[in-house]
């Protein structure tokens, strides 16, 4: 019988240069060394006419433009459709600012252009050329992460450490080697957020390069981190915080390297898996654009931009950006929008189906998909494709906090979605992958 699954993969280094300005925490703090380099991975996947991409890159986020140029480029220099080129972001909080402008800072355009985008298209190339593929999958348990919703006795919520609150353990490696047993490549799929080395002088992956380092020297494979629900999950520091700095993350993500081992070696069974990309438009509806009046009234109450930077208001500069979208967006002249769309590509390997997702989900979301899914193993990859921002629970909503303050504010999209957001996700992915498994 014909062999199906053929695997190639790839790798560059997209490290940007000392002194450049580190994204998130302490605004504006110049890079002062190199802790680890950053990376771009890609996996390409072909059987038969199906073929796929599936590529991570050490930086925090990025904007849905900046995703596109990334599906397009990658796929070209690797042979793939765009649209089932996969692309996310492991959400170091050590690189610079691919996203947007915000409190945090200015898009750093340069890196884009010079170190990124050729990167990237590097690692897909160097991914294009591809050899008979046998696919494994195991989980393990990771204590490595833990929920960052720390809750006060007053009934705030404040970011810290919350050990009853809902988390993830199941750490995947999925695992691809050729004919002779070589590990081609590997992917490794948890629910954390990279945030252990905080404000930090360094530029580095945080914990989970360390952890790819020591699967990619145990198995010989390129090894990349795809991120899970990380939206509500923060590294389970012994500080008692979810950020920490340099030492914390190498210490932390030696344990997570030591997890990623023991799930590798727990692979029984090698498949000529089939893959397939399912296609369908999750589609959300939008909250009443707020009327002109009252974004005139929140840029009164905020006061001059000058004035914000000045104070390093920092969250307040957010605010003023989502206001100052709703005058303009009045002033366009375009009827108003009614709905908010993503085109998604769910990979499926066998039994393991990646989701895009482009949010910070929180944990809970990826939990439900993964309960109700048609697939064994159903990974959520965050920040992919671009990045809007958190997506709670309808839950979380009541208690509020920083990450519902920011899914509230709709910073990114100008309009603000519905608070069952979540809901909406939920059950049209689930569709997707229904209708998919179905098909012949």
């Amino acid at each position: 019988m014909e062999h199906k699954l053929m695997c190639g993969a790839g790798k560059a280094d997209i490290t940007p240069p000392i002194g450049t300005i580190l994204y998130g925490y302490a605004p504006g703090r110049p890079a002062e060394s190199v802790g680890d380099n950053l990376e771009a991975v890609a996996i390409k996947l072909v059987s038969g006419e199906n073929s796929a991409l599936l590529i991570t890159c050490t930086i925090c986020s990025m904007n849905p433009e900046l995703g596109a140029r990334l599906r397009a480029s990658a796929g070209s220099a690797a042979g793939v459709s765009s649209e089932n080129v996969t692309v996310t972001c492991t959400h170091t909080h050590s690189g610079p600012n691919t996203s947007i402008k915000s409190g945090w800072g200015d898009v750093d355009n340069d890196y884009i252009e010079n170190i990124l985008i050729p990167g990237v298209t590097a690692a897909a190339a160097e991914a294009a050329e591809v050899r008979p593929a046998w696919m494994g999958v195991a989980e393990t348990e990771s204590d490595i992460g833990i929920n960052r919703r720390a809750l006060t006795e007053d009934g705030k919520i404040t970011l810290g450490q919350n050990p009853w609150g809902p988390r993830d353990k199941r750490m995947t490696v999925v695992s691809f080697r050729d004919a002779d047993n070589k590990c081609i490549a590997n992917m490794v799929h948890y629910c954390c957020h990279c945030t252990a080395s905080a404000m930090n002088k360094e530029i580095t992956r945080d914990w989970a390069g360390v952890m790819t380092d020591m699967l990619e020297e145990e198995t010989g494979g390129i090894t990349g981190f795809y991120a899970g629900n990380e939206g509500d999950q923060g590294p389970n520091l012994p500080n008692g915080k979810t950020t920490g700095n340099y030492k914390m993350a190498l210490q932390l993500g030696a344990r997570a390297g030591i997890d990623a081992v023991r799930a590798y070696k727990s692979i029984k069974d090698w498949q000529d898996a089939p893959i397939k990309v399912l296609h369908g438009t999750i589609e959300v509806p939008y909250d009443p654009l707020p009327s002109r009046e009252k974004a005139e009234e929140e840029l009164k109450k905020l006061g001059a931009i000058e004035e914000i930077y000045a104070q390093r208001r920092f969250s307040d500069v957010n605010d003023h950006i989502h206001w100052t979208n709703v005058i303009a967006e009045h002033d366009s002249g375009k009827p108003p929008k009614t709905s908010w769309k993503f085109e998604q590509n769910i990979t499926v390997i066998g039994p393991c189906a990646f989701i895009p997702c482009p949010f910070e989900a929180f944990v809970e979301i990826g939990l439900r998909l993964r309960r109700h899914s048609p697939y064994g193993y159903t990974m959520q990859l965050c920040n992919t494709h671009g990045s809007y921002a958190y997506l709670p629970t309808l839950g979380d909503m009541e208690r509020g906090g920083y990450e519902v303050w920011h899914f509230l504010l709709a910073m990114r999209t100008t309009y603000n979605l519905p608070r069952r957001t979540d809901d909406f996700w939920v059950k049209q992915n689930l569709e997707i992958m229904r209708e998919g498994c179905n098909r012949r």
